[in-house]
């Protein structure tokens, strides 16, 4: 049964084109989610191994795909497993999963909807009062967000903020950090809002989009995760595999 609460991945339709043909294919879903694209794969046939580093997302993953696939194995279903790993692991969780020479992997970059409105984990600024946290797996990584925010020198949050500003707005934020944190820690995620208000953005975006993505990137060392990562997952394809790799940021696409 589906939940309307689950995050809904997108361009679940090209995914399954791409992967085509998908009955008794073996694919790896290296950002499992809440499962929306391995159960959209499942359906279809495949055999699906999902990686998710968020232990909160991958129960909600593992609830949602066992309460839709049926028991017995429905004819036409594939079969899935999940595993709690960071993405860049996944030649290692492949190999202890015997889950080599695959057909596909699939990326889905970002953070789920869940993540997002989450009222403590800091991932959006729609929670000011929420702990400015932003780690994916809090169990094992360290470093959070406020802890980037009070501890890294100029010439750091400069470069940090540059994974989604310019030059010019990352040097003005910098500025605006230094000051905040020389009169009080930047704890929270109003904080920080307060820290981006008049920065200069384009359109319609809120001012505190793009130094949120950059301090999420940062603190889940995301595009360092994807460079090891896109190596690994090729030398695990089998001859004629296919890799997708979803992403709305043009960082990320530069990896």
């Amino acid at each position: 049964m589906e939940n309307e609460n689950y995050h809904e991945p997108v361009l679940v339709h090209e995914v399954l084109t791409s992967f085509a043909p998908l009955k008794n294919a073996r694919i790896i879903d290296a950002t499992l989610g809440t499962g929306g694209h391995t159960l959209a794969l499942i359906k279809e046939g495949a055999e699906v191994l999902g990686i998710e580093g968020d232990r909160e997302i991958l129960e909600v993953a593992k609830r949602r795909l066992e309460e839709a696939c049926p028991t017995p194995k429905q004819d036409g279903w594939g079969s899935f497993r999940v595993v709690h790993a960071n993405f860049k692991d996944i030649g290692r969780v492949a190999s202890n999963e015997a889950f080599m020479e695959v057909d596909a992997v699939l990326f889905d970059l970002g953070v789920s909807n869940i993540q997002l409105t989450s009222a403590s984990r800091g991932f959006s600024f729609a929670n000011p009062e929420a702990p400015l946290d932003m780690r994916i797996d809090p169990k094992t990584q360290g470093v959070t967000g406020a802890d980037l925010l009070n501890g890294l020198r100029e010439d750091q949050l400069i470069a940090l903020f540059g994974l989604t500003l310019d030059h010019g707005s990352s040097r003005w934020l910098t500025k605006r950090t230094l000051v905040a944190r020389g009169e009080s820690p930047i704890n929270f995620v109003g904080d920080f809002l307060e820290i981006c208000e008049g920065l200069r953005v384009k359109g319609r975006l809120n001012e505190a989009t793009l130094p949120f993505l950059a301090l999420r990137i940062a603190v889940n060392s995301e595009l360092e995760n994807l460079k090891d990562a896109l190596p690994k997952a090729f030398s695990l394809l089998k001859k004629g595999g296919k890799l997708s790799v979803i992403t709305f940021h043009s960082g990320e696409k530069k990896e």
